[in-house]
């Protein structure tokens, strides 16, 4: 292929990419955002990654401000409470729960569930160790959904906290479920087909191992859940703890933290009397 062939194919997989935007009511890009080489096509170079943001803030919009609830056990809000710290926990502590898994299944990163020397698939040591995350809930649920939340999150002895986030970190989104068929998300499915089947190329989303932790099957929907999200890397923020079972990113409360979030408690409702500093008015569910 000579050297106005290669443009005229390049310009056509352009012209393709765009015509996917534009059946988004997305804004179109130019050739100078995407590096195109013989087998992929990608922005992982490209400081401001025009394409992969739009694909990622189209299907995940990033979220700047919200009120949320978030369940637990009595012992896990007192610790919140009296520390004045909150903990974004190791994603590894949900291994055995579908994260991660779904979104390469669905999506074919067949990379990524390929087994390692230990028989466990890649993406457990590739993305999920330096990945660290809460989830919370959005405050406008049922009252079947609020009977869930209590018996499942904050049984028996449980808390609820009301949180007011701020974030300047991104990665403030809602998930994503798959719906029943299973199929792939459709504009990410659309544009990797389209790349592939008829340019013969691989397309690469930068963000790819952040975005597939807002992702779960099907079987999640009900709990209808926020995430705020924060990748380690070594000398990077905050260095994590342990517990004596998983690793955590301590952040304080009502302040800014390093990693771009901000919490307020603003209530708290418990089933029990609560041993916590007398600035946090407790509601008693069952008074």
């Amino acid at each position: 292929m000579n050297t106005m062939e290669y443009m005229r194919s390049v310009m056509a997989l352009l012209s393709d990419i765009n015509g996917i935007l534009n059946q988004n009511s997305l804004e179109p890009i130019a050739l100078s955002d995407i590096t195109v080489t013989q087998k992929t096509v990608s922005d992982i170079v490209k400081p401001d990654a025009r394409l992969s943001s739009a694909i990622i803030d189209h299907v995940w919009p990033s979220i700047e401000s919200a009120t949320a609830y978030h369940y637990t056990s009595k012992s896990a809000a007192e610790s919140i409470l009296n520390s004045g710290t909150f903990r974004l926990y190791c994603i590894l502590k949900r291994y055995k729960e579908d994260e991660i898994s779904a979104f390469c299944k669905i999506h074919g990163l067949a990379g990524y569930l390929e087994k390692d020397e230990f028989g466990d698939e890649k993406y457990k040591t590739m993305i999920m160790p330096n990945t660290f995350y809460s989830s919370f809930t959005d405050t406008s649920i049922t009252a079947v959904q609020e009977d869930y939340f209590w018996r499942t999150f904050a049984c028996v002895d449980g808390v609820r906290l009301k949180i007011q986030i701020d974030a300047s970190n991104p990665n403030f989104r809602k998930m994503k479920y798959a719906d029943n068929t299973g199929q792939p998300i459709k504009i990410l499915s659309d544009l990797t087909n389209l790349i592939k089947t008829k340019h013969d190329r691989d397309f690469i989303l930068k963000g790819m191992s952040r975005i597939c932790a807002f992702y779960l099957s099907k079987n999640y929907d009900r709990e209808n859940e926020f995430r705020i999200l924060h990748r380690y890397w070594e000398g990077l923020g905050p260095k994590p703890k342990n517990d004596g079972a998983y690793d955590y990113i301590e952040i304080p409360l009502g302040s800014m933290s390093e990693i771009g979030y901000q919490l307020e408690i603003t209530e708290v409702q418990s089933n029990e009397t609560l041993s916590i500093p007398n600035k946090y008015s407790v509601t008693l569910r069952n008074a």
